[in-house]
């Protein structure tokens, strides 16, 4: 992470320290906790699913203003952990709830002990008195409640039902923290729910957001997917075409070698080696369509020749769409289907690069026999490009022969992709079309 100045930009927000952390909350969350009323939120999943993550992310985008009380690591663990909280959270803000005997040598926390339940809301708010809009993060509500020794459950309703209504009154933001996903008393109690999940997609990490309810404010998206990339908690917003209203030409990058060239995407060049000498493609369009427009500006910037050849897509829009990011003498041919191909195909024997040929594998698989030749042919002149949807038997018999297998999901609205060969994690694909031109940044799901 590097040294940043910029301090707040809503829902991104970056604070002032030194380190750039690149997060974001969900809107509907942010404006949950932008007025000035008391309220409640309850915050549940399997261990390890991220909710700790989240809490801490909250507390610094509401700019710090918030005691994080911790049963689960004393703060000088949590430091060691989450070093980028250091200066968005202090440490006269971290109660140290762990009931641990162990001395604090560096840090001056009292720590919180528990005896009757006025004594701990007396505690929680001597240290929430001089804060402006507190919040307060209990992890975990479940450890706090065994302390406090509420082990009967019609006690422990009472217990939550208290709480819940001492920070209505006292306008104090509080976050409960639990391990259970189930439905409980409590989810009824508060004012918002959040599940925080983590399943698997081909025996990969994929972490979802479930927004269940936040009193009074409307929900507009209710899943998310979400990544902890360097402890930090990131949401991804479902993918929304942008407008370009003054285009450049963006400087191509060069190819990696004489077997392999860029993907227009200087990270996935970093992740799988560029593209070889065929590469396949399969799943949803977006990811496709968004990982080809990129290759085209390169490619096409790079004075090499682009054919899109298929049966069912006369003139694509994703393909006019790059027109006003490459240069004008820029060469990008419409093929239209196996015939018109074999009649270029001494053509594009004399390019000084290798062109691309994007083939739209399941328009030709009825042809097999005349295609896997013709593609072979193609495939010694080319850098070939070939996509199909989830579909078991043209990409079963396509990735013996294929450099590169990559997989396109859209998760949730967000563009993703995944590799097969090489093995990748998912990442999360996002278009920022601020410098001129779409740039896309992958981020890994983890």
């Amino acid at each position: 992470m590097m040294v940043s100045r910029k301090v707040y930009n809503h829902c991104n927000i970056t604070m002032t320290m030194s380190y750039t952390i690149d997060y974001t909350i969900p809107e509907e969350v942010i404006k949950f906790f932008s007025d000035n009323l008391g309220k409640t939120l309850l915050i549940k999943g399997p261990p390890g699913s991220g909710k700790t993550a989240f809490a801490l992310t909250l507390l610094v985008a509401m700019k710090g203003n918030g005691v994080y009380l911790s049963t689960r690591v004393d703060p000088e663990t949590l430091y060691q952990q989450t070093p980028w909280i250091r200066e968005g959270l202090s440490p006269d803000n971290i109660v140290d709830a762990t009931l641990s005997e162990r001395p604090t040598k560096t840090l001056q926390i009292r720590p919180l002990k528990y005896t009757n339940v006025p004594e701990f809301l007396k505690a929680v708010y001597t240290r929430t008195e001089r804060i402006q809009n507190p919040i307060v993060v209990i992890d975990s509500w479940d450890a706090v409640a065994s302390y406090t020794g509420y082990y009967d459950l019609e006690e422990r309703q009472k217990l939550e039902h208290n709480i819940c209504d001492f920070a209505r009154k006292t306008n104090i933001r509080i976050i409960f923290i639990v391990e259970y996903t189930e439905q409980r008393p409590l989810d009824y109690l508060v004012d918002g729910v959040i599940s925080i999940t983590n399943e698997t997609i081909d025996n990969r990490l994929i972490r979802k957001m479930i927004i269940q309810k936040l009193r009074g404010y409307p929900i507009k998206q209710p899943v998310y997917i979400f990544t902890l990339l360097n402890g930090v908690f990131k949401v991804f917003q479902p993918y929304k075409k942008q407008e370009v209203l003054n285009p450049i030409k963006p400087e191509p990058i060069p190819d990696i070698s004489d077997n392999r060239i860029s993907t227009g995407i200087r990270q996935l060049d970093e992740i799988i080696g560029g593209y070889g000498r065929f590469n396949l493609f399969e799943g949803d369009h977006l990811p496709f369509e968004i990982l080809i427009q990129s290759l085209i500006i390169n490619s096409a910037n790079l004075n090499r020749t682009v054919v899109f050849i298929s049966e069912r897509y006369k003139q694509p829009d994703f393909i006019t769409e790059v027109l006003p990011f490459i240069k004008d003498d820029s060469r990008v041919i419409l093929v239209d289907g196996m015939d018109e191909l074999k009649e270029k195909k001494d053509e594009l024997k004399g390019e000084k690069l290798k062109p691309i040929a994007i083939i739209y594998l399941e328009d030709f698989y009825e042809e097999r026999d005349e295609f896997n030749r013709v593609l072979r042919d193609v495939c010694e002149n080319c850098i070939v490009l070939g996509y199909a949807r989830e579909n078991g038997d043209v990409c079963r018999e396509m990735e013996p022969i294929a450099s590169t297998y990559i997989r396109t999901k859209v998760i949730f609205g967000v563009p993703c992709i995944y590799g097969i060969s090489p093995w990748t994690s998912i990442y999360a694909m996002t278009v920022d079309t601020g410098e001129g031109y779409p740039k896309i940044t992958l981020t890994q799901i983890i």
